[in-house]
């Protein structure tokens, strides 16, 4: 069953996250100096998501035990695919043109889940597109983080950022 996704501005780095009626979780990104890294608090589980390394290269999740739950590490130095070791499973982060901007988290079969930029009549919007069986919250918030600049920069100052989910 299709179920609309929803990321919905409460404050001005704070997201509430929505599967249909259910809000599944918080995510509260914190931009200051040098730290880039978000607060995720997903059905009550709590999660640090930031980038690492001299360059900010690479990505780390932790679970509030302090616990690495996700790495991602750029395949190579230019490379637009992004390796995560994520439950014992590896899966590409891609960087894409589809026509605009899209993040997508891919394994062997295809797409899981994808947010990107898309126009229609005139309007800019985020598109959230997933597998039929992709309800690991975890990766939509890892994706929200990466994707937030480029929604809020082609969205402008809109309170909801409206997605549509499109099972594949």
């Amino acid at each position: 069953m299709e179920t609309q996704r929803n990321w919905k501005r409460v404050h001005p780095n704070t997201y509430f996250f929505w599967v249909g009626d259910k809000k599944i979780g918080e995510l509260e990104l914190h931009y200051a100096q040098s730290k880039n890294k978000a607060m995720a608090n997903i059905e009550g589980q709590l999660y640090v998501i930031e980038r690492k390394g001299f360059w900010k290269n690479r990505l780390e999740i932790t679970n509030s035990k302090g616990e690495t739950v996700l790495k991602g590490y750029p395949l190579k130095w230019f490379s637009d695919t992004m390796e995560l070791n994520y439950q014992n499973t590896k899966l590409n982060l891609k960087v894409r043109n589809n026509p605009l901007a899209e993040y997508a988290i891919t394994d062997a079969t295809g797409d899981r889940i994808a947010y990107g930029v898309k126009a229609q009549n005139g309007a800019v919007y985020t598109q959230i597109s997933t597998s039929e069986n992709q309800a690991d919250y975890l990766l939509d918030f890892l994706l929200w983080y990466l994707f937030h600049p480029v929604a809020q920069d082609n969205s402008g100052d809109s309170q909801v950022f409206y997605t549509l989910l499109m099972a594949q």
